[in-house]
């Protein structure tokens, strides 16, 4: 197959407003995926970064107030528990999005510029990690927060470390706008080491206001730095990538799912350590209602 050329390209160019280095650097990492991106598939995945569909939005009352979950037209769940105090999120979408997601928790919340926010990323994926900005802190792994002090000075990210599959995963940032932050309110978390033995291990204890998260890390299944948040009082779960919720899931959330792994093969870094972390992630919850927080789709109510 002979080389694609800019102008081959220039429909997702044009449509997610590259520069010309960009451009550039799309070229270059389209034509080195062999056939595993092809035009129509780069063209749909741009399609899919410039949508304006309203997202999914829903809540439920928990005991420490109210949680509401936001899911856009791709990208991670955002979640939001809605304190007296404070608003506290879990993940926050593509970047590409995240006007979008502004816009609807101004909606939701009238007074959201002057709330106090914090912020929980469940891992570093770009589709997690759209808002990082008006938050008092931006709360991760060390894995995650290490991470983003490396794009900040111009390192490749995690996912664009992964040899085999580093182009499609600038082509996924070039296309989403995922660009280099300011790290100045991230907070690693942990207080513990996580333990690389394990599908999952303890690392510490994340309280903000009346919220008391137990933390652990994945062995790296998803991808490195991968949270789990246990919050027990209120019985409810965040699991990011580790779980997904298919079943629950909006029909254009799935078909770009399904488009991530042709592109890919897998979206796991390892899936044979993912599917420990997900049977470990069971394991650990006690007997009664659980309030299941997947990364994508939305929420599952789980009794044991």
């Amino acid at each position: 197959m002979s080389a694609y050329t800019l102008d081959d390209v220039s429909y997702a160019v044009s449509l997610c407003g590259l520069s010309e280095s960009e451009a550039s650097e799309l070229l270059e990492n389209v034509n080195k995926t062999g056939e595993n991106v092809s035009l129509e598939l780069l063209f749909k995945y741009a399609d899919f970064m410039v949508k304006t569909d309203s997202p999914r939005i829903d809540s439920c009352d928990i005991p420490a107030g109210r949680l509401w979950y936001i899911e856009p037209f791709c990208g991670s769940t955002t979640y939001v528990i809605e304190t007296e105090d404070r608003l506290v999120l879990v993940d926050s979408g593509f970047p590409c999005y995240a006007e979008q997601l502004l816009s609807t928790l101004r909606s939701i919340f009238p007074d959201y510029d002057e709330r106090k926010k914090d912020l929980i990323l469940t891992h570093m994926d770009m589709d997690h990690a759209g808002l990082l900005s008006g938050f008092e802190n931006i709360w991760m792994s060390n894995t995650s927060y290490e991470d983003f002090l490396g794009r900040a000075d111009g390192k490749p990210n995690l996912r664009e470390r992964h040899p085999l599959r580093t182009p499609v995963y600038r082509i996924s940032s070039l296309l989403s706008r995922d660009i280099s932050v300011n790290t100045a309110r991230m907070r690693a978390l942990n207080t513990f080491e996580p333990d690389s033995s394990k599908p999952l291990s303890y690392i510490g204890t994340l309280n903000i206001g009346p919220l008391s998260f137990a933390v652990y890390e994945t062995s790296g299944g998803h991808v490195a730095g991968s949270i789990i948040l246990y919050e027990q009082a209120n019985r409810i779960v965040f699991a990011g990538d580790t779980l997904v919720n298919p079943s629950d899931m909006a029909k254009s959330q799935m078909e770009f799912i399904q488009m991530g792994t042709a592109m890919l093969g897998t979206m796991n870094a390892d899936s044979a350590k993912a599917k420990a972390e997900r049977s470990e992630f069971f394991a650990l919850l006690d007997a009664g209602g659980w309030i299941l927080c997947p990364g994508h789709g939305f929420p599952i109510r789980h009794q044991i």
